[in-house]
């Protein structure tokens, strides 16, 4: 094992200490001002962990979405479990023939009547509202419908309260895509070609959409998306929602162009290399086709695995190498 160590003192910490880091086996151990830390090298981050609960409290009164048990309300020694299966024929969220439609592929199994994942969820003073999907046969979302429980009643229970214009971009069993813009619910949704910011006035209780883009592939926390153009590149770009004002950063042809919520790295993967942007300053490294990208506080772990574990820790800035591992 050796480790060579490349930074100038403008780069120290404010310890006056370098990180270091260290390859053991499958760990890299980072150590930066004086906090040690561990990777396991077998992890892939661009892979994100999806939680198996999200919940809510005001005293003994709880809001809970699980996995298994879909919407819990629990009030002391009452509890109520619902996948709002009858959302999903409510005249309230569809036509009558749009009904007839839905019966005959719960019928043909299709579709589910009950809803088998949130999309978002948050609370905003007593309320809790929760987004709940509904997914099909075919991997695609048909339903996704806006639901509150407020625990400021006397006998709190999930109400539904309507439908966003389009579908949102959420894919895991329980997301984040639910969020306030300009003090009301709002989420960024599909119709069709067109994506743009779906929110909801809870005061008059109703649905608004605005465009602002086509061809969405997904959105991320921080105002960052994805797009896809008619000539099979892709674009990421960056939105205020508040005011529609968008920006292009960069346009690529690779397929796999890999955001997160709350991150301002992305990850574009080629046939031979990998590219790692800053999407703040428009800088960027370049490694192997095989290399694994992880935010590490305020820096940037990268690291391939081929004969041997190589690991690399960037300040994102300037892109400048800090330490480099192997074992």
């Amino acid at each position: 094992m050796y480790s060579i160590f490349v930074a100038s003192a403008l780069l120290q910490t404010q310890s006056g200490q370098l990180p270091t880091l260290q390859v053991v086996g499958n760990k890299i151990n980072i150590t930066i001002a004086g906090k040690k830390q561990s990777v396991n090298a077998n992890d892939d981050p661009g892979k994100e962990k999806s939680t198996d609960h999200v919940a809510y409290r005001r005293d003994d009164k709880w809001a809970v979405w699980d996995t298994k048990r879909g919407l819990t309300v629990r009030d002391g020694d009452k509890v109520l479990s619902t996948k709002l299966g009858d959302i999903a024929v409510s005249p309230r969220a569809f036509t009558r023939d749009e009904i007839l439609k839905n019966l005959d592929s719960f019928q043909s199994k299709k579709r589910l009547k009950d809803s088998d994942s949130l999309s978002g969820s948050m609370r905003i003073g007593t309320k809790c509202y929760f987004l709940p999907r509904w997914t099909g046969k075919d991997g695609k979302t048909w339903l996704e419908a806006l639901v509150v429980v407020d625990l400021a009643e006397p006998t709190p229970k999930p109400k539904f309260l309507g439908r966003f214009k389009g579908f949102s971009t959420a894919s895991k069993n329980i997301d984040d895509k639910l969020f306030v813009v300009k003090d009301q619910l709002a989420v960024v949704s599909k119709q069709g070609d067109t994506w743009g910011l779906s929110n909801f006035d809870d005061g008059t209780t109703s649905f608004d959409f605005n465009p602002l883009g086509s061809n969405l592939i997904s959105y991320f926390r921080g105002g960052y998306f994805l797009e896809t153009t008619s000539y099979g590149t892709n674009i990421v770009g960056q939105i205020d929602l508040a005011s529609g004002v968008r920006k292009n950063l960069f346009e690529t042809r690779s397929k796999a162009v890999e955001l997160a919520d709350g991150s301002t790295l992305a990850v574009v993967r080629n046939r031979d290399n990998t590219v790692i942007k800053n999407l703040k300053t428009g800088g960027q490294v370049t490694h192997g086709a095989n290399a694994y990208v992880a935010p590490v506080d305020n820096y940037v772990l990268v690291w391939t695995k081929d004969a041997r574990t190589t690991a690399w820790l960037y300040e994102p800035n300037r892109w400048t190498a800090l330490a480099t591992a192997a074992n």
